[in-house]
């Protein structure tokens, strides 16, 4: 019978417990006994009379968007089963979005597709180093995105949870210990930080990277790491990006400029969109001279940024 879902449960769901000994097809002759357990189904698709099962086809559908939603929910290794034994087209179709989805590694929408996706597909390989890997990755470039900045340390956590799960796999992986590395650097873990690269210095082969990691390194055996912890400035900025959006200019002017003083934060991650953000604060306070050269540092980053460089145009002194 078709189920009012539980109160933590979004409306676009309602819940169906097939009766005892109902099947679904997996191939010529073959079926998947189901257990008597609630399944989701979207509920702009769900029968109209009470009681109805509902078709193959809308449990199918219903399971994989409720996975998308809700990757960790209680029934998650159940479900996904289901998708592996009688909608393997489904699995095939996350692994294509994956392919897709890898192309925009630093799109914020991109990677919110890409996580769930990714767990659902650690649900029936729980062990794959590769899948751990990306999304560690994933929620590391989430935590840097500037829409996610108020909530970087919380991804940040994310990301190392999963990149130190891809570790217990291959301990080695160079690609995997610099991330875990840069998670740790960032969240104000330097020990551990200087542990994770000085595990693989040695065997990079790019000249350029090698030098970096180094600078890095000597800069934690010297003490001269931001002392106070990256993600905190991090938060501080996605702080200062909500409250312009709302309206709190002089707030928001206040908390950049403590950034832009503090110094470390555009130092160690010149990024554009933090300097097209202090230069909209500081145009709203009529602040022009340094409103320009923040939207000029902003186009040194990013030549392509559009909107830092109409700002450029608009605050321009007049020749």
């Amino acid at each position: 019978m078709t189920e009012i879902p539980p109160q933590s449960t979004p409306d676009d769901f309602v819940f169906w417990t097939p009766p005892e000994g109902m099947t679904l097809s997996i191939g010529a002759d073959e079926h998947l006994n189901l257990l008597n357990i609630s399944l989701p189904i979207c509920a702009a698709d769900a029968p109209d009379v009470l009681g109805a099962a509902p078709s193959e086809r809308l449990i199918g559908e219903g399971i994989y968007a409720y996975l998308c939603a809700y990757p960790e929910t209680e029934h998650a290794p159940v479900y996904a089963d289901i998708l592996r034994q009688a909608y393997p087209f489904l699995i095939s179709d996350i692994g294509s979005q994956l392919l897709l989805l890898d192309l925009r590694p630093y799109d914020a929408v991109a990677l919110q597709k890409k996580i769930p996706l990714l767990k659902i597909l650690l649900l029936l390989d729980e062990n794959n180093f590769g899948l751990l890997h990306k999304l560690g990755v994933a929620f590391y470039h989430l935590a840097l995105h500037p829409d996610h900045l108020i909530v970087s340390g919380e991804q940040l956590n994310c990301a190392r949870q999963w990149l130190e799960k891809a570790r217990r796999i291959f301990p080695q992986d160079i690609n995997n210990l610099n991330y875990l590395g840069q998670v740790c650097y960032l969240s104000g873990n330097y020990h551990q930080a200087k542990l994770y690269w000085l595990n693989i210095i040695n065997q990079l082969d790019n000249e350029k990277e090698k030098t970096q990691l180094q600078h890095r390194l000597d800069l934690i055996s010297q003490g001269g790491v931001p002392l106070q912890a990256l993600q905190h400035q991090l938060e501080q900025m996605g702080e200062a990006h909500k409250l312009f959006a709302a309206g709190d200019v002089a707030q928001a002017y206040e908390l950049v400029e403590r950034l832009v003083v503090q110094g470390e934060l555009l130092q160690e991650l010149p990024n554009a969109e933090f300097y097209h953000l202090i230069g909209l604060c500081r145009e709203a306070v009529n602040d022009l001279a340094g409103a320009y050269e923040a939207f000029a540092m902003a186009t040194q980053l990013d030549d392509k940024h559009e909107q830092a460089r109409n700002a450029l145009k608009r605050v321009s002194p007049a020749t």
